[in-house]
Formats: C-alpha cells, sequence, structure tokens
C-alpha cells in the first residue's frame, strides 16, 4: 500500500518521472528567447557604459528563480508562467534602467520595431568600430561602414588601406592604374614616387567604382575623363581628396590628391627663390613695368601651377584686375577672377577666349596653356604694351620653354618682342631638421660648393634614423625617408632689348651666357648648391635632381595634371 505521507524528494522525482516531452521543450524556449535578449542588452550596456556585471549577475539569478519555479510548483502551467514572468520582467526591468540613463533619441519605446532599430544602430556602431577612416561623400553624406558580415566590408577596408597610409606618409598623391593583372598602387611623397602592394583585379576594380561613386562620378562611364572630389576623416584629422579618372582600352587610371589647395597655394616668399631672383620678379609689381609676356616653366609635376598661382598673388587683387584661363582650376587664389575653358563643338577655342578676356583690360592675366594654334599669338601680340601675361610652359629646361613659346608664336620675333622674363623651376627635397647628420665638407666637395679655402663650414647629409636610448630607429618625423618636404630651384632671365635681339635669332645659349655674366643670374645647379650651403638640402639630392633621365620601362601612368 502506497504512504500517504510522500517526502519532497519523493514528490520531485514523480513529477519528473510523469513530466511531458512539451513542457521542459517550453521552459527550454524561454530561456532560449531570454538569453538572446540577454546577450543583446548586454553589448547595449557595455556601449552605455552601464553596470554590465550586477546586470549579468542579475540575469543569472532570475534564470535560477525561475527554475526553481518551474521544478517545484506543482501545477506547471502555473510555475511557467511565473517563470516567464520573472523573465520578462528582469528585461523590462533593465528597459526603464537604461532609459532613464541614455540621451534621448537612443531611448527603447514600445512600437515600430524601435527595438529593432536600437539593436540595429548598435549593429552600425560595432562595425564603425571596425573602420579608422570615414568618407564623406560629394553630397555631403556620409558613407556608411558596411557591417562585420557585409562582403562590401572587404571593400571599404581595402579603400582605406589604399588611402590612409600614404596619408600617414605625408603623401601628396596616389595613383591607381588597372589592368588585366590587377590594380597596381603608387604615391608621392615628396615628389618621389614609392611603389605600394598591387591590389587582386576583382579588389582593386571594386576599390575604383568605390572611389568614384563616393566622388559623385559616374560608375558606368570607364573611358571619359571625370572629375570630382569627397572628405576623409581619420584619427589623424579631415582631408580633402581630388579625384581624376580616365579610362582606355587597358583599363581605368584614377589619381587621388590629398589637399590640393592647401599644397597648390604657398606664398611667394616661401618657394625658395634667393634674395636677387626675389628682387628681379618684384620689380614687374610696378605700374609702370607691367606689361609684357613672362614665361613660367617646369617639368611636368614639379609646381608649375604652384609657381604660376604664387606669382599672381603678388600682385594686389584688389586693386589690380588680375584674371586668370585655365583647363582645370586647381585652387582659387583670393581676388583673382579665374576662368575655366571647357571646350564645347562650335563654341570659341583658347585663343579666342584669351583675346576676350585681355580685351576687357586685365593688368594682370595667367593663361595656363598654349598648346592649341592661336593661344600663344594672342597672349604675345596684347602682351605687347599692356597687360602683364604669364604664360605657364611645362618644360624639363628654360631653353625648352623657350623654344616651346618661339614654336607656338610661330614667328621668333613676334615671340621674342614682348618677352620681359623667363622663369624656370625645379623641385628638390629639403632635408628632416631632426635627423639631418652634420659633417665636415672634403676640399674638394667644398671647392665645387664655392666655399673659399681654409674656411670652416658645416653641411648636412641624410640620415632617416634616431638613437633612442640605446636603440637606432627610424625617425617619427619623416619616417626613416631623411627629407621633409620641398623647396623650389630656380633659374630667372630678365630680357632687354639686346637679349631678345638674341633669342629672336634663336641664339639661346648667347642670351644667357650673357645675363650670366653681366646680370650675374643664378643658375639652375648654383641655386641647388646654395640650398646645401644653407643646409636645406644635400648633396646626394643634388646629384638625384640633376642625374641624367632614364626612359621609364612602365605602363602608362595615371592621369596628370599641372602642379
Amino acid at each position: 500500500m502506497q504512504d500517504p505521507i510522500m517526502t519532497a524528494p519523493a514528490i520531485l522525482a514523480e513529477a519528473l518521472i510523469l513530466m511531458s516531452v512539451a513542457k521542459p521543450l517550453l521552459f527550454l524556449a524561454a530561456v532560449i528567447a531570454y538569453a538572446r535578449f540577454a546577450a543583446k542588452l548586454e553589448l547595449d550596456a557595455r556601449f552605455f557604459n552601464l553596470p554590465v556585471l550586477a546586470w549579468n549577475f542579475a540575469y543569472v539569478g532570475v534564470l535560477a528563480v525561475a527554475l526553481v519555479a518551474t521544478i517545484f510548483i506543482p501545477i506547471f502551467w502555473i510555475g511557467w508562467i511565473l517563470s516567464v514572468a520573472l523573465l520578462a520582467g528582469t528585461l523590462f526591468g533593465y528597459w526603464k534602467f537604461r532609459n532613464k540613463r541614455v540621451p534621448e533619441t537612443a531611448k527603447f519605446h514600445l512600437g515600430g520595431g524601435a527595438l529593432t532599430k536600437a539593436i540595429e544602430a548598435r549593429k552600425k556602431a560595432s562595425a564603425e568600430k571596425s573602420a579608422s577612416v570615414f568618407f564623406i561623400r560629394a553630397d555631403k553624406s556620409r558613407e556608411p561602414v558596411p557591417q562585420k558580415e557585409d562582403p562590401a566590408l572587404g571593400v571599404y577596408l581595402a579603400v582605406e588601406s589604399v588611402l590612409a597610409a600614404p596619408l600617414e606618409a605625408r603623401a601628396s598623391r596616389v595613383d591607381l592604374v588597372s589592368s588585366q593583372g590587377g590594380v597596381a598602387v603608387s604615391m608621392l611623397v615628396d615628389g618621389v614616387r614609392v611603389k605600394r602592394d598591387s591590389l587582386a583585379p576583382d579588389v582593386g576594380n571594386a576599390v575604383i567604382d568605390m572611389l568614384k561613386r563616393i566622388a559623385g562620378l559616374d560608375v558606368n562611364d570607364r573611358r571619359r575623363r571625370q572629375a570630382g572630389a569627397f572628405r576623409m576623416d581619420g584619427e589623424s584629422g579631415s582631408s580633402s581628396v581630388a579625384i581624376t579618372s580616365i579610362g582606355s582600352s587597358g583599363g581605368q587610371s584614377i589619381r587621388l590628391d590629398f589637399d590640393r589647395e592647401q599644397r597648390v597655394i604657398k606664398a611667394f616668399e616661401s618657394l625658395g627663390l634667393e634674395p636677387s631672383q626675389l628682387e628681379a620678379l618684384r620689380k614687374f609689381e610696378d605700374v609702370g613695368l607691367r606689361r609684357g609676356v613672362i614665361l613660367v616653366s617646369a617639368p611636368a609635376g614639379q609646381g608649375l601651377t604652384t609657381l604660376g598661382y604664387s606669382l599672381i598673388s603678388r600682385h594686389d587683387a584688389y586693386t589690380s584686375n588680375v584674371k586668370t584661363l585655365e583647363r582645370e582650376m586647381l585652387a582659387r587664389v583670393e581676388g583673382v577672377d579665374h576662368t575655366v575653358f571647357s571646350p564645347q563643338p562650335g563654341a570659341e577655342d583658347f585663343g579666342a577666349m584669351l583675346t576676350k578676356i585681355i580685351r576687357r583690360d586685365p593688368d594682370v592675366v595667367l593663361c595656363g596653356d598654349i598648346s592649341e594654334p592661336g593661344s600663344a599669338k594672342a597672349a604675345t601680340l596684347m602682351g605687347m604694351q599692356s597687360p602683364l601675361v604669364y604664360v605657364l610652359v611645362p618644360a624639363d629646361s628654360m631653353a625648352t620653354a623657350i623654344a616651346t613659346w618661339m614654336q607656338a608664336v610661330g614667328d621668333p620675333k613676334v615671340a621674342t618682342k614682348s618677352l620681359s622674363a623667363v622663369v624656370h623651376q625645379r623641385l628638390m627635397r629639403t632635408l628632416c631638421p631632426n635627423c639631418k647628420s652634420p659633417f665636415t665638407p672634403a676640399p674638394e666637395q667644398a671647392k665645387k660648393l664655392g666655399i673659399p679655402s681654409g674656411k670652416q663650414v658645416e653641411l648636412y647629409r641624410p640620415s632617416g634614423k634616431v638613437q633612442v636610448k640605446n636603440r637606432i630607429e627610424d625617425c617619427p618625423v619623416c619616417q626613416g625617408s631623411a627629407y621633409f618636404g620641398q623647396e623650389g630651384i630656380f633659374e630667372v632671365l630678365s630680357l632687354d632689348d639686346e637679349g631678345r635681339r638674341m633669342l629672336a635669332e634663336n641664339d639661346f645659349r648667347s642670351a644667357y651666357a650673357r645675363s650670366v655674366r653681366e646680370q650675374k643670374m643664378i643658375q639652375l645647379q648654383e641655386a641647388a648648391l646654395l640650398k646645401v650651403r644653407k643646409g636645406a638640402t644635400s648633396l646626394e639630392e643634388v646629384q638625384r635632381i640633376f642625374a641624367p633621365k632614364q626612359a621609364p620601362a612602365q605602363a602608362k601612368p595615371a592621369p596628370t595634371q599641372q602642379g
């Protein structure tokens, strides 16, 4: 006969034996749902710096109480409902607790999927933690960072790598050139091209498409030249990025310029001109001498536009009428009326537009191009009286610049009649002030530098290394390159009637030698050695920039711009 009085363990044992399969499954479902919500709320608590540990103990403790209630209450449905209420009440308690401690925009609210939206916002915030750079599109909206499970995150991080590392290395420009084998990546640091790891074809082309998209360009147009801009924000600050895209049968190429306007606009006195050269150019600020044509030349990528902008900025734009005509405006000079030439079918050509600008009686004009027939002739005819016309001529030497000008005008006598001066520039790297290494030059070196015999001077050579305690490390300023920034070296040829006569007779050598002899014109290599004597650069850098150029055996580079 069964004993009517049963102990609690016996009742529990019997209950467990007689319990159906559905009942533990119902309890397990409630526990799983509770655990999932608790895990998400833990991330939420960490995001808002709430007491995570205390709430974790609360979650576990309530779960234990719910388990006990389900087991020990004889009627299952009463115990199960009570346990569900305990679990839900804990989540509800967290909701009320957090809403009192978070901003209004972050509070949980019933209805409209607000909780789901809040959780998605947390996911977005978590995804953004994996990115170190954020992109601001051309339309000023922010490019969203893909979530971790999104395949687009790999492309985003590849774009970040392409731009962030060069920016930290002080690069002024990054080029991406696509081909069947992949996308070649290179950067320009202080005028020296540095190759970076190439990208696989699929990733590289996706990177190019993303860059074009955030810059507001047509991603599907892979042949036409396009230009745009966007911004990037990171730990090192905010930078503007100008993008130029061009396509060919071999693939797309894009050029990315960092903070181009800041790099292009420089004060005239900071370019690196020697005092005598500054004086030779300053005389054209005099209203009585403000006429004629000044040729301004530099090799491609050697700061031609910067030099041109600096020259016109010397003229007070508030008392002088200063105008430009350019193929592309790389920056805006304060007070200057910039005009960008955009060729249209049936519209006037560059030369006709230049003539129209000059006929409006400006005081100073900057002509950015003489490649079209008639442009150079328009500049020289108008420059015979007024205004003063600066003409930009990409050239590797002063002689080449003058020859290009004469050929463009078509008549040496006409070309030289209004020519007042020729300025030629090249850029050279300046030594890093933090790690440059002093030395005393040998007698033969001192002689080449024009240093009097017996005079003790201290020159500097590139290092790129510094001593930190007992270790030799890369210099943190130049990152081991030994150079930091660039400075110009110049030749300034001032022309009088005799000099113009010699040039009209195609006798550049005599005109050049006469200027060196009688006007004490500083030659390009002499200007470079003066920088060495001042400790601004090194003999190694002088040798590099004057070394004979070797023909490149590479694919066609990305689109170039003056500047």
